[in-house]
C-alpha cells in the first residue's frame, strides 16, 4: 500500500505516537530487530492500525528520516543565505558543521537504521542523495565566493568531511577528536577548507603548468 498523510487531528495524532515510539525502540537497538508488535505495545495502540497507516516499518523510517532531511535542507538554505556577504570561510562551515551534528543527534536512530540498509543493499537512498547534493552546491557557492578555483572534486571532498566526520563522532566512532564542540568543529572546518583549497589538477594539465614554469 502507498502512504497517505493523513489530515485529520486525531490521525495525525495517532500518527505521531507510532513515530514517536519507534524512534525511541530505533535509540535503543537496530531496525531489523524491532517488531512491529513492540512499536504497537510502546505506542499504546494496535498492530492493525500501524500497517493501515505505514504498511510497513521501512515507510514508518522512512517518514521519520524525511523530517531529519527538511532540517538538513533548512540549515542548508540557512547558511547559504550568508555566503553572499560573509567575510569568513572558516566561520560559515564551523557553523555549518555545528549544526548538522545538533540535528545528526537528535535524528541519530533514524540515520542509524538508514544506514543499516546502505551496508545490506549498498544502494544511497535518494533522500540521502539529494541533501547530500544540497551540501555540495553549497560548498560550491563558498568556493566561488570566496575565490577559489573552479574544481568539482573539492566541493565533493568537502561535503564528504562534513558529514561523515559528524556522523561517526556521533556514532561513538571518532572518540579521538577533540571533545570540546567549539574546538572539533573548527578542525571540520579547517579540513573542509584544505579540500576546497587543494589543487586537483588533471596529470596532463599538471605536467603543461610544470613546463612552462620557469
Amino acid at each position: 500500500m502507498s502512504y497517505k498523510r493523513p489530515h485529520q487531528t486525531r490521525a495525525l495524532m495517532t500518527e505521531q505516537r507510532f513515530l514517536d515510539a519507534f524512534v525511541q525502540l530505533l535509540s535503543q537497538k537496530s531496525f531489523h530487530q524491532i517488531t512491529i508488535d513492540e512499536i504497537a505495545l510502546a505506542s499504546g495502540l494496535h498492530r492493525g492500525a500501524f500497517l493501515a497507516r505505514f504498511g510497513s516499518k521501512k515507510q514508518a523510517l522512512l517518514l521519520i528520516y524525511e523530517r531529519y532531511c527538511i532540517k538538513a535542507s533548512k540549515i542548508m538554505l540557512e547558511v547559504s543565505e550568508k555566503v553572499p556577504t560573509a567575510n569568513d570561510r572558516h566561520a560559515l562551515l564551523q557553523e555549518m558543521s555545528q549544526r548538522l551534528e545538533q540535528i545528526q543527534e537528535v535524528d541519530f536512530a533514524a540515520n542509524r537504521a538508514m544506514h543499516e540498509f546502505f551496508m545490506v543493499d549498498l544502494q544511497v537512498d535518494p533522500r540521502t542523495k539529494k541533501i547530500f547534493v544540497e551540501l555540495i552546491e553549497l560548498m560550491k557557492l563558498i568556493q566561488r565566493r570566496f575565490g577559489y578555483p573552479d574544481s568539482n572534486p573539492g566541493p565533493f571532498a568537502a561535503a564528504q568531511l562534513l558529514v561523515s566526520i559528524n556522523y561517526n563522532y556521533v556514532l561513538n566512532a571518532m572518540t579521538a577528536l577533540p571533545k570540546d564542540a567549539k574546538t572539533r568543529h573548527a578542525l571540520v572546518a579547517s579540513l573542509c577548507l584544505q579540500a576546497l583549497d587543494f589543487p586537483y589538477h588533471a596529470p596532463e594539465k599538471a605536467a603543461t603548468a610544470s613546463r612552462l614554469t620557469p
